[in-house]
């Protein structure tokens, strides 16, 4: 059994998708940022910068103690090292999926995230949204062309994908228009009709 404390975020849909994905048996434990973390029990316990996705599995692959993770991308790595699933032990095409796992955590979403947060604020300059637009649709194309000549964004799919996916599917709050991006709107269809997925986004957080 696993407990995941996330939000409706997409750093929160990434682990969700994953543990659809996988099978493995968890419990949801909603939490909202805006009010007081003290008052949700453990939480804080478990990730002490008070950010979510975390997790605490009961059920290690040693028996021992309780594993406790906060960082989505750590969380990620550590579940499909755990259920060995979409993450190969292949050593070439695990360095694939890590790269664009990486640059998913340390590149995509935090520009895309900066951008929503800036087009939320009337008061944001102008040329602050004017760089972050134009970098996230530097982003937006290179992830296209790279998806030109592969179904998936490591070449099978994998945990990079999850982890992409959801930033991809708020473009719409990014100000960008998907159809721009031919490839990339292939694969985020593909994504969107898959059944995990679509549990993942069921549960409305």
């Amino acid at each position: 059994m696993i407990d995941l404390f996330c939000d409706s975020s997409p750093n929160g849909y990434k682990i969700l998708i994953l543990l659809e994905e996988i099978g493995i048996e968890y419990r949801l434990i909603p939490v909202d940022l805006s009010l007081d973390l003290t008052t949700i029990p453990r939480f804080l316990d478990i990730s002490p910068d008070g950010k979510i996705p975390a997790i605490v599995d009961y059920e290690t692959n040693s028996g021992g103690e309780s594993v406790h993770l906060f960082e989505s991308g750590a969380i990620m790595l550590y579940l499909a090292e755990k259920s060995g699933r979409y993450l190969s032990d292949n050593s070439f095409s695990r360095i694939e999926v890590l790269k664009w796992l990486f640059w998913q955590v340390s590149n995509f979403g935090p520009t895309l995230g900066q951008l929503m947060h800036f087009r939320s604020d009337a008061q944001s300059p102008q040329e602050v949204l004017d760089y972050f637009y134009s970098h996230a649709k530097r982003l937006y194309r290179f992830l296209d062309l790279e998806l030109e000549c592969r179904p998936y964004i490591a070449h099978e799919y994998s945990i990079a994908d999850m982890a992409v996916y959801p930033w991809v599917a708020i473009h719409e709050n990014q100000g960008l228009n998907i159809p721009d991006f031919p490839n990339l709107m292939r694969w985020y269809f593909d994504m969107e009709d898959r059944i995990a997925v679509q549990r993942a986004y069921d549960l409305r957080l």
